[in-house]
């Protein structure tokens, strides 16, 4: 299968209808009984899982108390109502295996061992998000690898490789690309993902550049699982003023309807500055997250590092309350039971703790180093060194310096 280089520089007419540019293969929101028969069968999987996993009534029942307590203080022990259907796939979350995939037992006694422990050693992380080039043609106004935007590459093929191996040796369920823009190193991407799809599930995180039809159908072909696409505003001309590039944002939703032509699991990023931290431009993005079709809406609240670095950008209260309160109506209320599911991991660390720092999540850099998470700049020590798991323990004994220590 032909794979498309990466254009030299790309400059599109904004003058062109938007909202032809959609799939014929939207994702399908599931919500009422038949969520809550696919609901009742995954609790069914859990208890089984816990039950192989501790063996004994006082483990099994000590696991199950911790999960009562996670549920309760994350959503007041409400359960999410919808779910989101991908080729007969069904997803609660943007990470978590469909319960028809091998990886999915693994996962859930990986999450079970995090939080009363059961096997010395398992699926220690659930996502990484995994730098494969320091290049990029868009010069985003949020970029957290904005000092190496555009150096000179450190990574090569081989590195990539050898990353994977290590990553997969501590039982990583889940490996996203990223970047730069990982998609200026399409093939070597599709290499990977050809020989080690057995034991995570890959991702693609993009901004829609040089997401060609050609190159979607070469990495689904490969084994590719899923594709997160950046989107920061619902109107073209600001999309492209924040990321600092003319028809990025014809870039993103053409993006969206290949990854979702090709039956990618397929989601949509969001940076949520202040100025769009209000109800009003929260619906009417979520509108258009609806209409291009994707299941899940990721909102990532704007830090300062990167090409923020020094800039006072952090929300203030009174703006997360606002994306709080409609993360809660999006996920529970009948009215958005259509919409795309919202994943909003501030909330969640404010809630539990961090997930990052090497309990469930780590970030590693365009030198090959691990660090706590893309917004956290403190390396831990390098992935390709021969005791990258001594590296991987620096970040979890230095813990979060933002989110308190994770409960469980």
């Amino acid at each position: 299968m032909s794979v498309d280089p990466a254009p030299a520089k790309v400059i599109q007419p904004l003058d062109v209808d938007y909202d032809a540019i959609r799939s014929r293969h939207p994702h399908r929101m599931v919500h009422g009984m038949e969520a809550r028969l696919i609901r009742w069968r995954q609790q069914a999987i859990n208890v089984w899982t816990a039950v192989l996993a501790y063996r004994t009534p006082s483990g099994i029942r000590a696991v199950m108390e911790q999960l009562k307590t996670h549920r309760a203080l994350a959503s007041g022990g409400r359960r999410v109502k919808k779910l989101v259907n991908v080729a007969g796939r069904s997803h609660w979350r943007l990470f978590i295996p469909a319960n028809t995939s091998p990886l999915h037992v693994p996962f859930l006694k990986g999450e079970l061992n995090r939080l009363v422990p059961h096997e010395k050693d398992g699926h220690e992380l659930a996502v990484v998000f995994l730098s494969v080039t320091k290049k990029c043609p868009l010069k985003c106004e949020h970029c957290f690898e904005w000092d190496n935007l555009n150096q000179k590459e450190v990574i090569g093929p081989e590195d990539i490789n050898r990353m994977i191996e290590n990553l997969q040796s501590m039982g990583a369920t889940n490996i996203a690309f990223t970047g730069g823009e990982p998609m200026l190193r399409v093939r070597e991407m599709a290499e990977s993902i050809r020989r080690y799809k057995s034991k995570s599930q890959f991702w693609i995180l993009t901004s829609g550049f040089n997401f060609t039809a050609a190159n979607a159908a070469e990495l689904r072909s490969a084994g590719a699982h899923g594709v997160v696409v950046s989107i920061d505003h619902f109107d073209p001309l600001a999309h492209d003023q924040f990321r600092g590039t003319r028809g990025s944002f014809r870039d993103a939703i053409t993006a969206v309807k290949h990854a979702l032509d090709q039956g990618f699991l397929t989601a949509i990023s969001t940076c949520v500055t202040r100025e769009n931290a209000n109800r009003e431009y929260i619906d009417a993005f979520m509108d258009m997250a609806q209409s291009l079709g994707v299941g899940f809406v990721q909102w990532i609240e704007p830090k300062p590092v990167g090409h923020y670095a020094m800039k006072d950008v952090l929300l203030k209260p009174k703006h997360q309350a606002v994306l709080e309160e409609a993360l809660l109506d999006y996920t529970y209320a009948d009215a958005f039971k259509s919409h795309p599911l919202v994943i909003y991991h501030e909330y969640y660390q404010r809630k539990l703790g961090c997930f990052a720092a090497g309990n469930k999540m780590v970030y590693v850099d365009t030198d090959g180093d691990l660090l706590s998470c893309p917004f956290c700049h403190r390396k831990g020590g390098s992935l390709l060194s021969d005791d990258f798991r001594q590296s991987l323990e620096n970040l979890r004994s230095a813990g979060c310096s933002e989110y308190a220590p994770v409960i469980g």
